[in-house]
């Protein structure tokens, strides 16, 4: 929970916005990465059944050795209908880790 996050000296971020046909869609807002307290009016509206949004998460925390913040983001789609949520291609549990190039690992740029 964002609590818990907190609580542990990480500061979460959780927002969303609809999907559809054109990117960020017309519909419900729920939560905005500056607005975690709620999202007045549009945040207010009721979801819809047979919608989907992208779930967006993000957490940062200050590492002492590098002397700065750091920030690692997460964006998911999900489907809303009769029957609950689900994540539209399953949820990443995993950290997908892209190697730097270097003398070994030679990549052109």
């Amino acid at each position: 929970t964002r609590k818990t996050a907190i609580d542990n000296g990480i500061t979460p971020s959780i927002y969303t916005h609809p999907i559809g046909f054109h990117g960020h869609a017309a519909g419900t807002t729920i939560g905005m990465w500056d607005m975690q307290g709620g999202v007045p009016g549009t945040g207010d509206h009721p979801m819809k059944l047979k919608t989907a949004y992208s779930i967006e998460l993000n957490c940062s925390v200050y590492i002492v050795e590098w002397k700065k913040e750091i920030r690692i983001q997460l964006e998911e789609d999900g489907y809303f209908d009769e029957s609950g949520f689900r994540y539209i291609d399953g949820r990443q549990t995993e950290l997908i880790l892209i190697p730097k190039p270097d003398k070994i690992n030679k990549q052109k740029p």
